[in-house]
């Protein structure tokens, strides 16, 4: 498997992310979360579809998906750091799903219909087939984490198969247009989804650089005037002058 030209940009932010201390495990458990995700909206279009010969390939692909999961998971936790191990809390975080907009009120087959929801499978297993094909790239020397992508990759391509063979169908029946149009709807929606995580990651950014820079500049040197310019007593310190007679002192404290 060759890397193909618009797969570069991906190789190179991907071989410096993987690289990192603690991330490859980070990224499996996320992906661990995903195919979690994907298997409960496959198991929804297996029980919504009107079309019986769609339930069986449903059905293998959410079986297929929650296998990758377990797999997923359980290289992860091999790979995890002993100390401040992150992956585990991302492993038993069971708001991930919901918080990370995977699975909602309302299944993604009944938001999108039939036909932009083998749209979406097609987009995503497909783009999930490149990936792959960058990380088992970038991994050679981790020989466990690439057999698992390479065991893996066999039940993307079928994914990728027949979500496009449904799409040709759609086509052929003289949809074309429609077809085109959710594709389309589908990789607009993902470069969204893409520039909203980038955007928040850039905020998360600058506003811990803002307030880094507010107590170098500002802060810091403020409490630093603040103490050399304190006046301090020193020596002995004459007590008040106490007023009154002792019975009102007493009367005063009672």
């Amino acid at each position: 498997m060759g890397l193909m030209a618009r797969d570069w940009p991906l190789w190179f932010v991907s071989s410096f992310v993987w690289r990192l201390p603690g991330k490859p495990s980070l990224k499996l458990a996320g992906f661990s979360h995903t195919e979690q995700g994907s298997g409960l909206d496959m198991l929804a279009a297996t029980e919504e579809t009107d079309r019986r010969e769609m339930r069986a390939r449903y059905f293998r692909h959410a079986l297929d998906e929650l296998k990758h999961a377990v797999m997923f998971k359980n290289r992860a936790a091999a790979l995890a750091p002993k100390t401040k191990n992150r992956t585990t809390a991302v492993l038993n975080d069971a708001e991930f799903i919901a918080s990370h907009g995977i699975n909602q009120a309302q299944s993604l087959f009944k938001q999108l219909g039939e036909l932009e929801f083998l749209a979406f499978v097609w987009v995503a297993e497909k783009r999930a087939v490149e990936q792959f094909d960058v990380y088992t790239d970038i991994l050679k020397k981790d020989t466990e984490t690439v057999d698992l992508f390479n065991k893996i990759f066999g039940d993307e391509m079928f994914h990728v198969s027949y979500s496009r063979a449904e799409l040709d169908r759609y086509a052929e029946q003289g949809q074309a247009q429609e077809v085109k149009q959710a594709i389309f709807r589908v990789k607009r929606r993902r470069v969204l989804e893409i520039w909203l995580r980038f955007s928040r990651v850039l905020g998360d950014f600058m506003s811990t650089l803002w307030l880094s820079l507010i107590y170098i500049l500002i802060l810091g040197p403020s409490s630093v005037m603040a103490k050399l310019t304190e006046k301090q007593k020193v020596g002995f310190i004459a007590p008040e002058p106490v007023h009154g007679t002792v019975m009102e002192r007493a009367a005063l404290q009672g």
